[in-house]
């Protein structure tokens, strides 16, 4: 395994300028090697308060009580609104007297920049961060970041092996990085997944009952609204990002990362085929790039019979629709969300979502950060959560929580059946980079360049980019 060293300051800021595109979401990695499941929770503490320091365990003798936790998020408007509402619960009743300070900085790129410069100054000045998995490869660069493996199996601080199991595997496992001798460098608290839209009336007057399993139902379908609408619109809106390419690999059966989860695969069978499809697509007239904004609206007009996009949309699909159809003085359209037409038996889902990070700072605040964190991401609390922020949760036991909430709200019951079958983007740290460059990629090919030089190109890149980032590291 690579080992990581203290780096200059001046390294660090080149890797940040580097590595200052936003990342994204991020895909399907190898699950690290199981951790032996924890100890059930024990009574290991003095006897002064179920919060007083425990007797045994890595964290013996730490005292996470009366401290103050600098929370740095990227939450707005209604959602900071909402996390701000559940922080109070936690402040007003948490045993250990934990004061939790949430701080809206910005979007994701201005909580790297700021946490990069912390670094750097040696004075971090938050206790949780949110961001990628890319970020979190960047952040241990430097050492910067605690392992919440050591929360996690702590005899008393940590997660039983109940507790452990609820959470979605791919979901619990996506923030162990291998690079990294298989730390837990971050802690998922909700999730998104990138599905398909469709329109089920429209699909139905075009004389199919719903949508598309598989690419070659895909192509049909898509087809036949192009024939309808006559005037190139009609069928699939294109999308250039590397989110899309990745859901599009996993879905062909693939994956962009190698086995081992430290280099990429762009040129491999499944993004290959991929791709020529899309581009099929693409030149038979049945899809479309759409720049001029969401998707969301042209699929509410149908001017797109299908979107593909991340689950957080949804409400914005059912606002565009509803606003459509009142517009027109028509009962709004009838429209789901499935997965990403697929030849794999079942499909293969890009789920994707920024973590809670921990910064080193001192033993208390850390463990008093966790006590935070482990709170956060309990079913009830999660469950509250995401009716809030449209986000879906990381654990199975949250949805005896939601159950109302998928009654209600179709979409957002078909959004979450499919969390069963998600996997990941990569987490290397070279993967802000490796988007940019994909997305180029992507474009290329729909303009005519050759699908497998090309894809092979963006393989070289991808993993001499890495290579680089790393060497310099070492």
């Amino acid at each position: 395994m690579l080992r990581k060293q203290i780096w200059a300051p001046v390294l660090l800021l080149v890797l940040a300028m580097v590595l200052a595109a936003c990342p994204a979401p991020a895909p399907a990695q190898p699950s690290a090697p199981a951790a032996e499941p924890a100890a059930e929770t024990t009574d290991a503490v003095a006897d002064d308060g179920v919060c007083a320091p425990a007797t045994e365990g890595e964290w013996a003798g730490v005292d996470p009580r009366g401290q103050t936790v600098v929370f740095w998020h990227q939450h707005s408007g209604a959602r900071q609104d909402a996390l701000s509402e559940l922080v109070g619960e936690f402040n007003a009743s948490n045993e250990c007297g934990i004061t939790v300070d949430e701080q809206n900085q910005g979007g994701y790129d201005d909580i790297r920049d700021k946490m990069n410069a912390s670094i750097v100054s040696g004075e971090v000045p938050a206790n949780i961060i949110v961001g990628y998995q890319n970020d979190q490869a960047f952040y241990q660069l430097n050492d910067a970041l605690v392992d919440f493996n050591r929360f996690v199996d702590d005899p008393h601080w940590g997660l039983t092996a109940e507790e452990r199991a609820d959470f979605f595997p791919s979901f619990f496992d996506q923030s162990v990085h291998p690079v990294f001798d298989n730390q837990r460098l971050g802690f998922p608290p909700n999730r998104s997944v990138e599905v398909l839209y469709y329109n089920q009336s429209w699909l139905e007057e075009l004389g199919f009952d719903g949508p598309p399993v598989t690419p070659d139902d895909f192509r049909e379908m898509a087809c036949a609204a192009t024939e309808a609408n006559g005037d190139g619109t009609g069928g699939f809106i294109l999308r250039d990002d590397a989110s899309a390419v990745a859901a599009w690999t996993y879905a062909f059966g693939g994956d962009v990362l190698a086995e081992d989860g430290t280099s990429y695969v762009y040129d491999g069978e499944a993004t290959v085929e991929a791709m020529t499809f899309l581009k099929q697509l693409y030149d038979d007239g049945c899809a479309y790039f759409y720049t001029d904004g969401p998707a969301s609206p042209e699929f509410a007009a149908r001017r797109a019979l299908f979107a593909m996009g991340s689950s957080s949309g949804l409400p914005f699909y059912r606002a565009d629709v509803e606003t459509i159809a009142a517009e027109a003085g028509n009962e709004p359209d009838e429209w789901g969300v499935s997965a990403i037409p697929h030849t794999t038996d079942e499909p293969v889902m890009n789920v994707y979502g920024g973590d809670v990070m921990i910064p080193v700072t001192t033993p208390e605040a850390e463990l008093a950060a966790w006590v935070f964190v482990d709170w956060y991401t309990s079913p009830e609390i999660q469950a509250r959560w995401n009716v809030a922020s449209n986000y879906f949760p990381t654990r199975a036991a949250s949805g005896e929580f939601l159950a109302d909430t998928i009654a209600e709200n179709a979409q957002y019951g078909q959004a979450f059946d499919l969390l069963a079958y998600a996997t990941y983007e990569p987490q290397l740290i070279s993967y802000s980079a490796v988007r940019n460059r994909t997305a180029e990629v992507f474009n290329e090919i729909m303009q005519g360049a050759e699908v497998e030089s090309t894809l092979a190109d963006l393989t070289a890149f991808a993993n001499e980019t890495e290579e680089e980032l790393m060497s310099e590291i070492e």
